[in-house]
């Protein structure tokens, strides 16, 4: 079974000897969830830690299905949250670099994923570990800035 095939009336997008890895990688975004939370981000830190299981969840079993909805939501509410503050709290140019560019390596990660599993090369799996990564990167970047903000703006 490569990819789309249907095992008893589901169809598959893609089989456990990739998405494993996925699930592995879905766990990446318990590091900023943690770090969020250690720093009393609790809302932040809940969207993190929920997107997380959800992703996990969609992966162990990658179907056309209700948990891979709620993985598409989840996942592009959890982008715009932290698109969204990136924007607002990220100013300093050794952050902004840094960044803009992991936006840029994790846009063209997701994109050659679906792209490769569209073409059923075997590859693409890994692209989409490099975006979770990226995505996790992004997202740590973007919890410290807001603290280092807000600790401004108290003192």
């Amino acid at each position: 079974m490569l990819v789309s095939a249907i095992v008893n009336d589901e169809k598959y997008i893609a089989h456990w000897g990739h998405t494993k890895w996925l699930v592995l990688s879905s766990f990446f975004f318990m590091i900023p969830a943690t770090y969020a939370y250690m720093n009393k981000l609790y809302p932040y830190s809940a969207l993190l830690f929920c997107t997380s299981l959800i992703s996990a969840n969609y992966w162990r079993k990658a179907t056309y299905s209700w948990r891979r909805n709620l993985d598409l939501i989840f996942a592009k509410v959890s982008f715009i949250v932290f698109l969204s503050n990136g924007i607002l709290y990220v100013r300093k140019l050794h952050y902004v670099i840094p960044g803009y560019s992991g936006i840029l390596l994790l846009l063209y990660c997701y994109y050659s994923s679906g792209k490769l599993l569209e073409l059923k090369n075997n590859n693409w799996y890994k692209y989409h570990i490099a975006f979770h990564f990226f995505i996790m990167y992004e997202q740590i970047i973007i919890i410290d800035n807001m603290l280092k903000t807000t600790k401004n703006i108290i003192q």
